[in-house]
């Protein structure tokens, strides 16, 4: 009995995830522009008010007790010789009640309004003269901040510590609403540290939202140049945006827009890496030109994130990297973990609209 009443209300949950994503896509504008946008935030900033406090991610831990318990569970099914179709039953409640949860406080965004539409940028196909063009202005700001940022011994960057970036990066982002004529409030809660970062390395993995718990968490292991830039995108993320190339673009936007050099900084050398990845992909000859016009600090930091994130490339980060994709692509993302990289298309239009620094 208890199994079937396990599988009964799975499937419910399960119906009634899949009626708000139907509600989203058939009724976007009632859905997002009457409520949704102010609901989520508003738990959301709750939870993270609530989280802020603890000096870890809470998530971390609620994950590793679940997990436990699971296994505990599981071995005393296989030592009664029975019960595991209602131990699988229970796994599929737990499941469908957590997936019900992340739609409905969180999830649902993928759906709405981008970033672009709420700040009216239209974003199209671009010429490869267009691409180069922002490039050129991006490389010529990662120029700018490359050359005022401290540096070490062998002229890679140094930035302040990871709990005074944390700190700072919510302010960076209190001024996004603005942009697109919300006046939604940025909870202040700062970034969260990942514990098991050497894991999370080797995953390829730099930064985490989770919405049942309201926090943003961040890799301390990243370059150290894309750290802010990381934190940002993460705060973006409890701002309701959870697309990536929206995330990223909002990030660019926070960075750009701060009085700290070192988000500035973070913020032009993630628009120039994404701006030189796109323009190599279409020509290299024209990349190998941006390439040549950036300085010796950015080059030095360059070369120092492709070696430092060499040292983790393998099986796991691949395996992991077809997890997200597979998330990506489930939640209308088409373009899964390239979706990363389409912030390019918004750093053009951002360019081209005049309104780039």
């Amino acid at each position: 009995m208890k199994t079937i009443s396990r599988a009964i209300l799975s499937a419910i949950l399960l119906v009634l995830t899949g009626l708000l994503v139907a509600a989203a896509k058939a009724m976007p504008e009632a859905i997002f522009t009457e409520f949704y946008p102010e609901f989520s935030n508003g738990v959301l900033s709750f939870l993270a008010a609530v989280t802020s406090p603890l000096p870890f991610a809470l998530w971390e831990v609620l994950a590793l007790l679940l997990i436990l318990w699971a296994v505990y569970t599981l071995i005393r099914c296989f030592r009664r010789g029975r019960g595991f179709v209602c131990w699988l039953a229970g796994l599929l409640l737990a499941f469908s009640a957590g997936l019900l949860a992340f739609v409905a406080l969180w999830g649902l965004g993928h759906f709405g309004p981008t970033v672009g539409e709420r700040m009216g940028l239209e974003t199209r196909p671009y010429s490869t003269e267009e691409l180069y063009a922002a490039a050129v202005h991006y490389t010529d700001q990662a120029n700018l901040y490359a050359a005022q940022v401290e540096r070490d011994a062998d002229g890679v960057a140094v930035f302040p510590s990871f709990s005074q970036l944390a700190r700072e990066a919510p302010e960076a982002c209190a001024a996004l609403p603005a942009l697109w004529g919300s006046d939604l409030e940025v909870s202040d809660a700062r970034v969260k540290r990942l514990t098991a970062w050497p894991l999370y390395s080797y995953a390829g993995v730099t930064g985490i939202f989770v919405p049942l718990t309201g926090e943003s968490s961040v890799n301390p292991d990243t370059f150290a140049a894309s750290l802010p830039f990381t934190m940002c995108h993460e705060v973006a993320h409890r701002l309701g945006f959870p697309a990536e190339d929206d995330a990223n673009f909002c990030a660019y936007l926070a960075c750009s827009s701060s009085d700290s050099l070192a988000f500035r900084y973070s913020g032009a050398y993630s628009a120039f890496i994404y701006c030189y990845n796109a323009l190599h992909e279409t020509n290299r000859d024209l990349a190998a030109e941006i390439w040549a016009l950036a300085s010796e600090e950015l080059k030095a930091d360059c070369n120092a994130a492709n070696a430092h994130y060499a040292q983790y490339e393998g099986a796991v980060q691949d395996a992991a990297q077809q997890v997200n994709d597979a998330y990506l692509k489930a939640f209308d993302q088409e373009d899964g973990v390239q979706s990363y990289g389409a912030v390019a298309d918004y750093l053009i239009a951002w360019y081209l609209s005049g309104r780039a620094v």
